[in-house]
């Protein structure tokens, strides 16, 4: 019955957007929903608390995944077997478990957390867990071709566990019950649907080869500092504000926040599904079809943020107070200012995956390096004199110029790319 669930698909093309987009909205949401019971029933201590362990645990969740997905889907000649791919994520998975341990343990020996606080953050970084583990699962269904089994089964898993925690929080009032609860099914669903799945496929037996791992850790470290960085540029607000503001400021600066995530996220449904194609037209250097597929994805990702950018202008403020309940109207051209560093992120995250497929992955480094240091000598600072505006202000300015690097370096590596012996694979034809 889950099988045929999974693997009933008749156009699978179709299918795989329609629940790669359906994974990445429930994915985009599931704070949203989850937040906006929570600031109903404790609006300033629980929803302050939720907000910053969603925020860490998405940073633990990029040591877990150490931005192989991309290097994975894109590896169009199998390099390296899945088993190889896996051993690779369980290693990084246990490393981002210690991580969030040590994280949690030193702030709360410096008494800048509770127990409670500590106990909530761990709850969710394990939660982060299962999604690392289980992205290294569909990143092979993606190479088959059948990025609609991995779609339904994200979205099945999101679904249950928004369900699960809202209900949950609901009747117990209790962050770390509800997280454990949670935390739990998860788990369940996650074994029993991605086991139900891996046993429809012919994987190719390969050879398991240690040193395989090892490379594909030298291979992904510039991917995994990249991906590091931008989730923490993505965050970055967030943390400075952990540090030097009150947990009701916390809570409000996320309500207003949450629409930048979700553009961030909903824009990977764009171009998620395209990139091994991508990836087939830069091996067989087709360069003026991957130029018009750049361009393309770029458009509908502009054509979202400035949707976006309107509707939060017009409405963004009325809307965000309702499903809160909190009174957001001063945070009005905090909103717009941040809306557009959002679109700006969506277009950072997607040249991103084009500079990955060209194998150009540790050039990322040097805008997300330039990028972190300056959140990380001037955030705290802008922030404790210019609260929340400020804030907003850098976050958008530092986001646009990592922006302006990616362009640059993605024009450069497909000029010298196409130049590189003077003709295209169909020219060589001739």
């Amino acid at each position: 019955m889950i099988k045929k669930i999974l693997f009933g698909s008749k156009d699978k093309m179709k299918s795989a957007y329609l629940w790669n987009t359906c994974a990445a909205m429930l994915n985009a949401f599931q704070t949203v929903f989850i937040l906006m019971l929570i600031s109903r029933i404790d609006p300033v201590i629980d929803a302050g608390v939720f907000t910053i362990a969603f925020a860490i645990g998405n940073l633990m969740m990029a040591i877990g995944k150490y931005g192989i997905r991309q290097f994975q889907v894109s590896d169009v000649e199998e390099k390296y077997s899945f088993k190889e791919y896996t051993v690779a994520r369980i290693i990084t998975s246990i490393i981002m478990i210690a991580a969030s341990f040590v994280y949690v343990g030193v702030n709360l020996a410096s008494g800048l957390y509770d127990s409670s606080k500590s106990i909530v953050i761990i709850l969710i970084c394990l939660a982060k867990v299962i999604d690392a583990v289980e992205d290294v699962i569909h990143g092979m269904f993606q190479q088959y071709l059948r990025l609609d089994v991995a779609g339904k089964i994200l979205s099945i898993r999101m679904c249950t566990y928004i369900f699960v925690y809202l209900v949950c929080y609901y009747f117990s009032k209790n962050l770390i019950l509800t997280s454990a609860v949670a935390l739990l099914v998860s788990f369940i669903q996650f074994v029993i649907l991605n086991y139900t799945a891996i046993r429809g496929f012919e994987i190719k037996k390969k050879t398991f080869e240690i040193k395989n791992v090892k490379n594909i850790f030298v291979e992904c470290f510039p991917l995994f500092i990249a991906s590091y960085l931008v989730i923490y540029i993505g965050n970055a607000p967030k943390y400075a504000i952990d540090k030097v503001m009150s947990s009701e400021a916390q809570a409000c600066f996320t309500y207003i926040f949450m629409p930048v995530f979700v553009i961030s996220l909903l824009s990977q449904f764009v171009y998620q599904p395209v990139i091994s194609k991508m990836a087939l037209l830069w091996h067989e250097k087709k360069i003026s079809q991957f130029n018009k597929l750049i361009l393309r994805q770029i458009a509908l990702i502009l054509l979202l943020s400035v949707a976006a950018i309107i509707g939060g202008y017009l409405l963004g403020i009325p809307v965000l107070s309702l499903i809160y309940g909190v009174d957001l109207t001063d945070y009005k051209k905090s909103l717009v200012i941040l809306l557009i560093g959002g679109g700006a992120l969506a277009i950072v995250n997607f040249l991103q995956m084009i500079i990955t497929v060209a194998r150009k992955q540790k050039l990322l480094n040097i805008g997300y390096l330039l990028a972190f240091l300056l959140f990380v000598f001037g955030g705290k600072t802008i922030t404790e004199k210019h609260g929340m505006i400020g804030i907003s202000v850098f976050y958008t300015a530092v986001v646009m110029i990592l922006g302006a690097v990616f362009i640059v370096l993605t024009i450069g590596i497909i000029k010298g790319y196409a130049n590189s012996d003077g003709k295209t694979v169909a020219e060589k034809k001739q």
